[in-house]
This record gives structure tokens, C-alpha cells and sequence, in this order.
């Protein structure tokens, strides 16, 4: 993923809160996951691709995607930006407590994608990360106030505080599970062995499935392909390597790619930023209790 321009960044007085203000040439994100809620608005349309299909989300629109949810973005339109901003359930209840907190705004989609079709929510969230990029920027102590303000106020409406509970206990989260019991096999053979080398030939003789036919039932069941899920896991595991301040070299071999370019060139292309400096940034994440931690630890 080439980018013509790129900001990625923390605020630590927001328990360490992630914003990214990308624009991209190219029109694709590959499949990856995040730890945490995902919310963005982006300039032109994109088509959201996770195991239940596709959804179009409309130009200047705010979206969120649930936590641990396999999504890749495609992009009607390059170049195109997106303002973005990572949080967890914990950074949420830090960042803006449950007894402050107002009413969620009404959404259209489910659990998994979630659209606010009100145009005041995406000028909002618009509102609050211009502020605080323009803080980053120039250190600005007053649009920093401005904009940490607005998130604590309006964060509540966008994201959940509290994850689902079940027997009054927080619910763990969803497993991804295709419905078929060979199809979730072979997933859990990805998941487990990402590290290793894995082909298409090898998954389908461990099902007793021809190749073609596996590729198609793995992508019609989870909406993605097996090489795609597995650069996806090894990409996952890179980025947690490299978020506790592994060395880039270490976490590529680790993680299974063939060299560190191989493993630089699909970091950009997933994240939009480069692995030396998400490390940098997730430092803030050392500083945090483990409850409030925005990276990989709940």
C-alpha cells in the first residue's frame, strides 16, 4: 500500500488512544483483524469484505468495526483518505467512564459493521480528530484540550463501554467459525501453524478436498482466501512482536515471511504505517495498566 501521505499516532493523556490520517494511491487493504473497535470516515466509497459479505459504506460516512472482526477494504476511488481511530472496551472506560457517559447513537448494520447514518456523527468525529492532529502536529496545547474534550464527550455514542455479558461475565471474544466443520480444520491449521510453511496442496490433503474446490469453500464459508488468512496471521503476530519492542528482523522471521522487506512492504500495505514506527508508538502501551492497554493485551 503506497501512501502519498501518512500520520500515525497516540495520544497518551487518552490512555494511549490510536488515530491514523492516511491517503492512499493504491485502492485495497488486505485482510487483517484489530484488537480493539475500529472507527473511521473516509472520502469516497469502500467496500467493506468480512466472512459475511460485502458492505458499501458511502463517502463521508462513520463506521465501526467490532473488535477481532477479518475485514479487507477496497476503495471505489485513489487516491483516498481515511481518519481513523483505534480503542478497546478498557481504553473506552478509561477515556470516558461508564457514569459520564450518554446514550450510543442509532446504527445501521450489526455487531460485526456498524454505519451511523447521521451526518453530524461523522462531522463530530471529523471535529475531534482534526483537533488532535493538529495538536500532534504542532503542539498545540489548546486544540489538544479542545480535542480531548470532544472525544471524552462523544465517545460513548460511537463505541460500546462494555463488552456483551453472559452469566454476568464478559463474554469472550467470538471465534471465528465457518459453519463447516473441515472449513474451521483447516482455519485452525493456519492459525496454529502460520509460522511454518503452508501450501494449498498440504491444507487440501489434510481434508481430502482438490485444491480448487478447497479455495472455493474456504472463501465462500470465511469470505477470504487460505494465503490471504495466513499473510493475515502472520502479519497479526509480527505486529504483537513488534509492539512489545521486538526487532523487525526477529519478528519477520518469526512471523514466517520471507525477509524483512517482505514483512515491511505488508505491514504498510495493512496498517499504513511502518513497523519501526508502530514500535515507537506502542511504547504508550508499557505506560498503561493492563486494564486500560490499547494494543494486545486486554
Amino acid at each position: 500500500m503506497e501512501l502519498v501521505d501518512s500520520c500515525y499516532w497516540r495520544d497518551a493523556e487518552l490512555a494511549g488512544l490510536q488515530f491514523t490520517a492516511n491517503r492512499f494511491r493504491q485502492g485495497q487493504i488486505r485482510p487483517h483483524r484489530h484488537f480493539g473497535f475500529a472507527l473511521s470516515v473516509s472520502d469516497t466509497e469502500l467496500h467493506l469484505r468480512t466472512s459475511r459479505g460485502v458492505t458499501v459504506v458511502p463517502p463521508g460516512t462513520l463506521m465501526r468495526i467490532a473488535p477481532q472482526v477479518w475485514h479487507s477494504v477496497e476503495a471505489r476511488t485513489t487516491p483516498w483518505r481515511e481518519d481513523a481511530m483505534y480503542c478497546s472496551f478498557a481504553v473506552a472506560r478509561c477515556v470516558n467512564p461508564p457514569d459520564t457517559s450518554r446514550e450510543p447513537l442509532p446504527v445501521e448494520g450489526d455487531a460485526e459493521i456498524a454505519l451511523f447514518p447521521q451526518a453530524s456523527a461523522a462531522r463530530d468525529f471529523i471535529e475531534c480528530h482534526a483537533l488532535l492532529r493538529e495538536a500532534q502536529r504542532s503542539g498545540s496545547d489548546d486544540a489538544a484540550a479542545s480535542g480531548r474534550q470532544l472525544v471524552r464527550d462523544r465517545l460513548a455514542q460511537w463505541i460500546p463501554l462494555h463488552p456483551p455479558l453472559v452469566d454476568g461475565r464478559a463474554a469472550p471474544l467470538a471465534l471465528t467459525d465457518a459453519g463447516d466443520d473441515r472449513v474451521n480444520r483447516l482455519y485452525r491449521t493456519i492459525a496454529s501453524g502460520f509460522h511454518q510453511r503452508i501450501t494449498l496442496e498440504g491444507l487440501a490433503g489434510e481434508v481430502g478436498w482438490h485444491p480448487v474446490h478447497l479455495q472455493r469453500r474456504f472463501r465462500n464459508a470465511l469470505g477470504f482466501t487460505p494465503h490471504e488468512l495466513l499473510v493475515g496471521h502472520r502479519i497479526e503476530y509480527a505486529r504483537d512482536l513488534i509492539a512489545g519492542g521486538a526487532r523487525v528482523t526477529y519478528a519477520a522471521h518469526a512471523a514466517g515471511f520471507s525477509d524483512q522487506s517482505h514483512l515491511h512492504k505488508t505491514f504498510l500495505s495493512t496498517y499504513a504505517v511502518v513497523p519501526g514506527e508502530y514500535r515507537r508508538l506502542s511504547a504508550f502501551d508499557a505506560l498503561q495498566p493492563l486494564a486500560a492497554r490499547n494494543g494486545i493485551v486486554e
